[in-house]
């Protein structure tokens, strides 16, 4: 079984009882527990990154739980060192693969993304429960990879040795990555005219990209028409176009860390192996004058 699997799959195995179905969707005004009680693939438990997968350090928000924070979250949602994973969100939304990648960073590689999400599972007619599930208690092992985590520290270093072999992508709209805009989670955010950064919800944000890295957001590695992943062929096509090679060591970044955490699931359906998420993002490298942007 691959990382990403079919709702047809998901349906034949809705009462298998090491499977653990997680309705990841998340939204910034904090209503996904609401779109969680109006319905939700049966069985499905709730996990909302901003709510219950995050914390700030050192002023930088929404970052990945410390390992024994994370794995309570984790027992308590009934998810184990040998259950299985199936994450899903909806539309372009990213939480499914954050928590892909989170579950991954902490050795727990028995974890895959719905392909389509709830969006596609409703639109061919199946079934949604509004019971939320309890489980008996489980014990998640944390097993750290911290090759999967890249840090700014990491990045300078690449940015000063240009044959380092890394790549930065970043995941977010075009409208961030020319720095006419940062994000929020409520959607971009616009600079006023004739400013280079803004208050973005207490945090003040430079306009801007790291440089050298190349834009690739996040929603165009979906097929608008059902949200589904495009092909391994397409996504690789589009990673190369982009000029980013297999051999590389790929670095993707966004506003937080969750449409990059799509990037980079799409770049290991499309085979890529080297792959590490820059957890803070533009959440740290945009608040912080001494590192270096770029800008059109």
């Amino acid at each position: 079984m691959g990382a990403l699997v079919e709702t047809a799959w998901l349906a034949e195995r809705l009462n298998e009882p090491r499977l653990r179905i997680v309705d990841a969707r998340w939204r910034g005004d904090g209503s996904s527990r609401e779109l969680y009680q109006a319905g939700h693939i049966p069985g499905a438990v709730p996990l909302d990154w901003h709510l219950d997968l995050s914390h700030t350090r050192q002023g930088v928000r929404d970052l990945l739980l410390p390992p024994d924070q994370f794995a309570a979250v984790m027992a308590q949602a009934g998810i184990g060192d040998e259950t299985l994973v199936v994450a899903y969100a909806e539309a372009d939304y990213s939480g499914a693969a954050r928590l892909w990648w989170a579950l991954r960073y902490y050795g727990h590689d028995q974890v895959c993304v719905l392909d389509g999400g709830i969006t596609k599972w409703l639109a061919e007619g199946r079934p949604l429960g509004r019971e939320t599930p309890i489980f008996g208690p489980a014990v998640f092992t944390p097993r750290p990879r911290p090759k999967l985590l890249a840090t700014r520290e990491e990045i300078l270093a690449a940015l000063s040795a240009p044959g380092s072999g890394v790549a930065l992508l970043d995941a977010r709209p075009v409208e961030q990555y020319l720095g006419q805009a940062v994000w929020t989670p409520m959607g971009s955010l616009y600079l006023p005219p004739g400013q280079d950064r803004v208050d973005a919800g207490g945090r003040v944000l430079r306009g801007g990209r790291i440089p050298g890295a190349v834009s690739l957001p996040s929603p165009a590695n979906l097929d608008p028409k059902d949200w589904t992943f495009l092909s391994s062929d397409a996504l690789r096509a589009r990673a190369a176009a982009a000029g980013i090679r297999p051999d590389q060591r790929v670095i993707a970044y966004c506003g937080v860390g969750i449409s990059a955490s799509l990037s980079l699931f799409a770049l290991h359906l499309a085979g890529y192996t080297d792959l590490a998420l820059y957890d803070a993002s533009w959440e740290e490298w945009g608040a912080d004058p001494l590192l270096p942007i770029e800008r059109d």
